[in-house]
């Protein structure tokens, strides 16, 4: 387990380290930043001042190597937008979008496992077909469009919540509620698939045999030996909830580090650009290597080359 553990490790910071070159290889070709910044009548001795200030006039290789030196030192580079740390900028922002994207993780999960069992519990019927069809709906539709969608009935139409912005708990329904159904429908898709495949194991049959509630079955027997699918599913997408809030966030206008990452972008602010796909690569790295960490302990016959026999 010890080197199962250790590979894991060697390879989420190898992935970890390409993403950030990536990022910033891309980011340099995007062109001058100084030029969305300043106005086309700056003179061009004083770009050059900023350029030498912000240290964007040496080489990219002098740039790379000086940015994972700061990475290392604890300094994410400062916004040239904002002229303060790309560090305390997305902090600032941060508890928003993990408010916002936890109560999205509660919801998915609770929702997209309950219906998911429900509909392999009930395969066939109307629920079953009824939970599927809204399910597939859920997670093939544009999560802007959802959006948009309850925005224009529970809003627009019905007055009932907040068109945008946040402050209150009402704020935060229509943005949850739209990332949750877009996760949920995922999570109970492959819970259901899931699901079926352990109901027509033997060991259920024995279960049955013997006598066992049917609670028993499904919460003993069942839900644990269904949870690898289940678990692998709902780590993809802890690590996509803050990488994903970027848009809802934009369409809510919601105030957390996603909806700073558009204006960024916008802007060619390098290091909030960075210090923010360096947070997203993380998470998305980190939730990885827990649920590939967590298959040894749910099936102690998995090995970094699959599963042993």
């Amino acid at each position: 387990m010890t080197r199962y553990i250790i590979i894991k490790l060697a390879r989420s910071a190898f992935t970890l380290w390409f993403v950030v070159s990536a990022v910033f290889l891309v980011l340099r070709a995007s062109g001058d930043p100084l030029y969305s910044i300043f106005s086309l009548g700056t003179p061009e001795s004083t770009l050059d001042i900023y350029r030498e200030k912000w240290g964007i006039d040496k080489s990219i290789f002098e740039q790379y190597i000086i940015y994972f030196q700061d990475i290392f030192r604890g300094d994410f580079g400062t916004s040239f937008f904002d002229a303060r740390p790309a560090w305390d900028l997305i902090v600032e922002r941060l508890p928003n979008t993990l408010l916002l994207g936890g109560t999205t993780f509660v919801i998915s999960v609770v929702a997209g496992v309950s219906l998911g069992a429900i509909a392999a519990l009930m395969r066939g019927s109307k629920w079953d077909r009824g939970i599927m069809t809204v399910a597939v709906a859920s997670f093939s539709m544009p999560s802007y469009f959802l959006g948009l969608l309850l925005i224009l009935f529970f809003s627009l139409e019905m007055r009932w919540l907040p068109t945008a912005g946040a402050g209150t708990w009402q704020h935060l329904i229509l943005p949850a509620t739209t990332l949750g159904l877009t996760l949920s429908g995922t999570i109970a898709r492959f819970t259901r698939s899931a699901m079926l495949e352990v109901l027509r194991q033997p060991y259920m049959r024995t279960a049955r045999a013997k006598g066992a509630s049917k609670w028993r079955q499904i919460v003993w027997h069942a839900l644990p030996n269904a949870a690898i699918p289940t678990v692998t599913v709902i780590g993809f997408q802890l690590g996509w909830l803050i990488g994903g809030s970027v848009v809802i966030e934009t369409v809510f206008s919601w105030p957390g580090a996603g909806r700073l990452f558009i204006v960024a972008v916008g802007v060619r602010d390098f290091a909030v650009v960075q210090m923010f796909i360096l947070m997203v690569a993380s998470t998305v790295i980190i939730a990885n290597l827990l649920v590939d960490i967590l298959y040894g302990y749910l099936d102690p016959r998995i090995t970094i080359t699959g599963i042993k026999k």
